[in-house]
């Protein structure tokens, strides 16, 4: 059985951070009419949300998406208007917690509605994506797993480098919720990047895709096609095998393939990561947000869809 490896440092201090919490300004909430209510302050528009960690004005960028933004738990209300009045909305409470996510992060109050709304949005069955990962692989974790993860990666990418570990270690804390599928996107660009995803396909044939990948995955800048042989050796295959396979580019045509899928699955850069088919559109891989797609896609499949609260 494979051992996760540890999240680097470097990678958790990208995905994390935090400022001293200072005394909130207070924010005047509108009606519908538009006329101003008695001011409010974040805590009291935002009842039951952590808001440690936030500065003032970070503070006030959550208050007022919450009271301009609707729950998507179907009901007529602001999520602030959810919080305060309709208490038992678990969706409320999730979509605040993503706002502070977004804001802590230092998206400006635009992106934030932004990455909401395609977040959101990114569940509906018309904007899944069919990827077919038949012959890509063994997954790691648990085949008869409900949720299958695509990861479409480059062994010499070093933001791919980032988030394997992290990755990695989220699969295997999890048993039985979820599955990876790795499946390779070189950037043509990079030294040795076609080279390795082809020999990543090679050690799928040879039943060692994941002592491959993780060799190759340690040693992002010795990929050459004699060092790739090398590795084959050190796992007991026969390295001129694969030699010759790169060199006659026996694995090209797979490789492209994979390519040509993610972009049509709307790929933007690597790592990408797709949830049953779903683009992971926020660009924080921490621990927390994969938790809370996680917990969102498994809902939305033993629901199909999001369920609904029925009190106003």
């Amino acid at each position: 059985m494979r051992t996760a490896p540890r999240p680097t440092a470097l990678l958790l201090a990208l995905l994390a951070g935090c400022a001293a919490r200072p005394t909130a300004t207070p924010v005047a909430e509108k009606t519908a009419a538009g006329a101003a209510v008695e001011p409010a302050t974040p805590e009291g528009l935002l009842p039951g949300i952590p808001l440690d960690g936030l500065s003032e004005q970070q503070q006030q960028l959550v208050a007022e998406v919450a009271q301009e933004e609707f729950c998507y738990c179907g009901c007529p209300h602001t999520i602030s208007q959810c919080l305060r009045s309709h208490g038992g909305c678990h969706h409320a409470k999730r979509m605040a917690r993503l706002t502070t996510r977004l804001a802590m992060g230092g998206l400006p109050k635009v992106e934030v509605k932004k990455t909401l709304e395609r977040y959101y949005a990114s569940f509906d069955r018309p904007r899944r994506s069919r990827l077919d990962v038949t012959a890509f692989g063994p997954p790691l974790g648990d085949e008869k797993a409900p949720i299958t993860v695509v990861e479409f990666s480059d062994f010499t990418c070093p933001y791919c480098q980032l988030m394997r570990p992290l990755l990695e270690k989220f699969v295997i804390d999890r048993p039985g919720r979820l599955k990876l599928h790795f499946k390779p996107f070189p950037i043509e660009s990079h030294p040795n990047a076609v080279d390795a995803a082809q020999a990543g396909e090679w050690a799928r044939d040879q039943g060692i895709f994941w002592p491959f990948h993780d060799l190759m995955f340690s040693r992002p800048h010795q990929l050459t096609p004699e060092e790739l042989g090398r590795y084959a050796g050190e796992l007991g295959k026969d390295g001129a095998d694969l030699e010759a396979a790169l060199h006659s580019a026996k694995y090209r045509y797979k490789v492209e393939g994979s390519q040509a899928e993610a972009r049509l699955a709307g790929l933007r850069g690597t790592p990408s990561l797709y949830f049953n088919g779903r683009l992971h559109l926020v660009t924080d891989y921490s621990e927390w947000m994969l938790e809370f797609t996680l917990q969102d896609e498994e809902e939305w499949q033993e629901k199909q869809g999001w369920s609904r609260d029925e009190a106003n």
